[in-house]
């Protein structure tokens, strides 16, 4: 036991005590259940989106009202965009750590000038409900009533939406993206997909869309109408547009059109004088025609097979004769009061009262039904894709009170009871929301929230002390989370879906399996050669590779480090450096013992002469690091931060724990055996 120093009994120690952790799961979960163990069960591996499957969701932020707004302030607008956008950068990682999603990745790109947001969701089960919550554009802003129209303001969208046609008619191809990112300098533009019959097309559509081919975008902008919107002064309003059409499929179809449901009765009717259509010759009072009804409907219910026989005998009318058969007939073609009654009925059923009519009283049975009968007829199918550029006539101006002067939100009540969400403004929000009340008092201000009009309350009177209340919110939960909303996602500049590219949880499998195996295979070779080549020397190296592994994953287990496939080639690389510092060790070790230099001090040279060699190139492998961890994207970033911590660690490995395991054999007859060694005799 002498030969085994305190430094590699320690090694020993921590490395069994970090392969504890390292374990595979399927072992770790037959650990006793203590606290121990529980905390040892819980470290995993994180995988990247490339490693385990998942979303990435590209959005654009929205910047033209920001750098408007900041024009005339050269200087200080990009400190403005800057802090903006990191805004919304912590605004989605806030919602995102809301969906439970293990390690997102999420950082900000430049793309052809713009800013975007990239979200990376790893193993994220409903894309559609990721999407809803990070997406939301929670932007507060604060609206005053509109005096005059801007007569500029039509040409504007008109010029805008002739970009978006002749950027469509480029490349048709591109149109889901365009549409996505498509907007007008006031965001009045949506962009969707729609489908549907030839009958059923909307009115401004019917006469372009069959004249268009597949998969073409229509040569000029069309007119949107047939769509209605309520305004905030509650007018139902048409909503007018200009809109880019893409026409994707055309297609002809059988159409399954189903007839309307028809009902076969009988009835015996009992008039009266004054009745409508009353026979000639009927003298009797309404009274007495009711009494005459509910007792033949006694009789009727009493025998239901002698229906046809009662109303020969007493039905009025022209039916009687055939026993009271009405034949078939659909909705809307008796009264009310009979039809509602006979529809209400099964086969064969005679109504439970009297049926009071116009015409006089009734008694119905129903002798058959129909669902209505199915017809296949031909017709055009299409699905098309729509870009709308709103033309409706807004009726309120942006005021420069938004989100970017918000502090928080809570909810309160009103004298009533009501809840309603309490608006606290920043100094520089209080200055001007103290100025706009008292310009606008005994006028609307309209508060808005993601685009969507929440309230316009009348202002009475100047509000001082940065406060203002959203009222009209509906019930408790909806304050609730709009309040919720405002003070975790209330953000000063839209953001815009641009992107979204999905990786399948196989495709990440087989990922991660065949790095696994190329690491596993490269491994063996890379023993093999060390052992066979450098033999003892090269066993201890083997043995001190095994021990970076678990070192490795030790580290990637305990802490929220993403492991990617970028990452995997940053260890592997790692590896080569640590294999590489003990040839040169060993190199010079056995140019010592072949020069006749005792075990101890041929390592001990062996070690000294090889370490500036070590320390010079992982350093300049450490810098380099550094430098893409600071300049690179995300993938570069991951490869920097897994080639860094396998350098460090393949450096102890190297130099601390070869050494340890070298010095084992110091007094022994391996240490005197120089072919064992490697070395010339």
């Amino acid at each position: 036991m002498q030969r085994f120093s305190k430094s590699l009994i320690a090694i020993i120690v921590a490395t069994l005590l970090m392969s504890i952790v390292a374990l595979p799961d399927s072992v770790k979960s037959k650990l006793p259940d203590d606290p121990v163990s529980n905390w040892v069960r819980k470290q995993k591996v994180f995988l990247g989106l490339d490693l385990q499957g998942g979303t990435q969701l590209d959005y654009r932020i929205d910047l033209r009202n920001i750098e408007a707004r900041n024009s005339d302030e050269d200087n200080s607008n990009d400190v403005v965009v800057r802090d903006i956008v990191e805004g919304v950068r912590a605004t989605l990682e806030r919602r995102v750590n809301g969906l439970g999603v293990s390690e997102p990745n999420i950082y900000t790109s430049d793309v052809a000038g713009e800013k975007h947001i990239i979200v990376e969701l790893a193993g994220i089960k409903d894309v559609e409900e990721a999407k809803a919550v990070v997406g939301k554009t929670i932007q507060l802003e604060f609206k005053e009533p509109k005096t005059e129209e801007d007569p500029l303001a039509l040409e504007k969208i008109e010029a805008e939406a002739t970009e978006t046609l002749k950027s469509a008619q480029a490349d048709p191809e591109n149109f889901a993206v365009l549409g996505q990112l498509a907007t007008t300098s006031d965001g009045k533009v949506t962009y969707s997909i729609e489908e549907g019959w030839e009958s059923e097309l909307p009115t401004s559509l019917k006469e372009i869309l069959p004249a268009m081919k597949a998969n073409s975008v229509y040569g000029e902008l069309a007119e949107n109408s047939g769509d209605f919107m309520l305004t905030p002064d509650g007018q139902i309003r048409e909503r007018k547009g200009l809109l880019v059409l893409k026409l994707d499929t055309k297609e002809t179809k059988d159409k399954v059109e189903k007839g309307e449901p028809q009902v076969r009765a009988s009835h015996i009717l009992i008039s009266y004088e004054g009745a409508s259509n009353a026979a000639e010759g009927v003298t009797r009072t309404k009274e007495e025609a009711r009494s005459i009804a509910e007792d033949v409907l006694t009789q009727a219910q009493a025998e239901p097979d002698n229906f046809a026989e009662l109303a020969k005998k007493y039905s009025d009318g022209p039916t009687g004769s055939n026993g009271g058969d009405l034949n078939f007939f659909g909705k809307g073609q008796m009264v009310p009061e009979f039809e509602t009654t006979a529809f209400a009925l099964g086969v064969g059923e005679i109504s439970s009262s009297v049926v009071e009519t116009e015409f006089g009283f009734h008694v119905i049975k129903v002798t058959d039904k129909t669902e209505g009968e199915e017809t296949t007829v031909p017709e055009e199918y299409y699905t098309y894709s729509e870009i709308l550029y709103d033309t409706t006539p807004d009726r309120w101006k942006a005021t420069g009170l938004d989100g970017s002067h918000f502090k928080y939100a809570s909810v309160t009540y009103d004298q009533l009871g009501a809840p309603q969400v309490a608006i606290t403004f920043d100094n520089e929000g209080a200055d001007m929301f103290s100025e706009l009340t008292e310009r606008l008092v005994s006028q609307q201000l309209a508060i808005f929230v993601g685009g969507e009009l929440i309230s316009a309350p009348r202002v009475n009177q100047k509000i001082s002390g940065g406060q203002a209340v959203i009222t009209g919110v509906g019930s408790l939960q909806k304050a609730l989370q709009l309040a919720n909303d405002l003070n975790t996602g209330a953000i000063d500049a839209p953001i815009i879906l641009s992107g979204q590219y999905t990786i399948s949880a196989t495709l990440g499998e087989n990922a991660l399996a065949l790095s696994l195996e190329a690491g596993l295979i490269g491994l063996i070779v890379l023993a093999l050669f060390m052992i066979l080549y450098y033999r003892l020397l090269g066993v201890f190296a083997v043995l001190a590779l095994m021990i970076y592994a678990v070192i490795i994953i030790f580290i990637l287990k305990t802490t929220s480090i993403v492991m990617t496939l970028a990452g995997i080639a940053g260890i592997i690389l790692s590896i080569g450096m640590a294999v590489d510092a003990n040839i040169l060790i060993f190199e010079r070790t056995k140019e010592e013992l072949s020069e006749g230099n005792s075990y101890i001090a041929a390592i001990t040279t062996g070690f000294e002469r090889a370490w500036s060699s070590i320390r010079d190139s992982n350093a300049s492998s450490l810098i380099t690091c550094v430098i893409l961890w600071f300049f690179g994207n995300s993938i570069i970033r991951g490869f920097a931060l897994m080639l860094g911590i396998g350098i460090l660690v393949s450096m102890f490995t190297a130099i601390t724990v070869t050494r340890s395991f070298l010095k084992t054999l110091h007094g022994t007859n391996y240490s005197k055996n120089k072919a064992l060694l490697g070395a010339k005799k």
